[in-house]
């Protein structure tokens, strides 16, 4: 019997993404030049793997996947729960998609997630917020999210404090409201799920509740 597309792509873009990672590491500590050739040429075939099951050139996507040329380790992207006094969840309305999602985005070189998630905040919404708690450290992967990416990424959801108003970022943001967490609208679910919008809101209404992990 014929395994399912879904299963048959995931196995190529793990073992993918498996040599991309094992020939990056090892172009960054190889000295003798025929091991180095083995590792780019082993780069080679990892993106050729990914292009098999993705709309880029395997050019393109050794673009995407190696940006970086020290150990290959797993992008960071963080989103900031803000919620009234009635318990109503900011969202912002992305131009990419034009569906909901949390405030936020790639932390920075140099930047720590704390200053990422209020930078990202107050650059789509226009608040002005003071991260207060990091409630979740999630795998992209594990969590579930489509598409899935020609890399790999980790998802920091900070509990974010009002601080003050201002005007969001016209090119990013299309809306901005706030929700009910029961009631939420056709969410961007490439960048957040229903379940983690609500694992934010039970850590807003019990601040004791440890922090949760993949």
């Amino acid at each position: 019997m014929n395994e399912p597309q879904s299963s048959v792509e995931e196995q190529i873009r793990t073992a993918a993404l498996t040599l991309a990672s094992i020939a990056n590491n090892g172009l960054v500590f190889a000295t003798d030049v025929f091991d180095r050739q083995r590792y780019e040429q082993t780069n080679a075939i990892s993106m050729q793997l990914l292009s098999l099951i993705s709309a880029g050139t395997p050019q393109q996507l050794n673009e995407i996947v190696s940006l970086e040329s020290g150990y290959m380790t797993p992008k960071v992207d963080v989103r900031g729960g803000v919620f009234d006094e009635a318990g109503r969840i900011l969202l912002i309305r992305d131009r990419s998609d034009e569906r909901w999602t949390l405030p936020g985005g790639w932390c920075d070189i140099l930047e720590p997630p704390s200053q990422a998630i209020e930078r990202e905040v107050e650059e789509e919404s226009g608040l002005v917020v003071r991260a207060g708690k990091l409630v979740a450290l999630l795998d992209r992967d594990v969590q579930g999210h489509q598409p899935v990416f020609p890399y790999h990424v980790y998802k920091l959801f900070f509990l974010c404090e009002k601080i003050s108003d201002g005007e969001p970022s016209p090119v990013e943001t299309m809306e901005v409201g706030w929700f009910d967490v029961e009631e939420l609208p056709e969410l961007s679910t490439t960048r957040v799920l229903a379940s983690q919008i609500r694992l934010l809101h039970e850590h807003w209404g019990k601040a004791e509740l440890p922090t949760v992990f993949d």
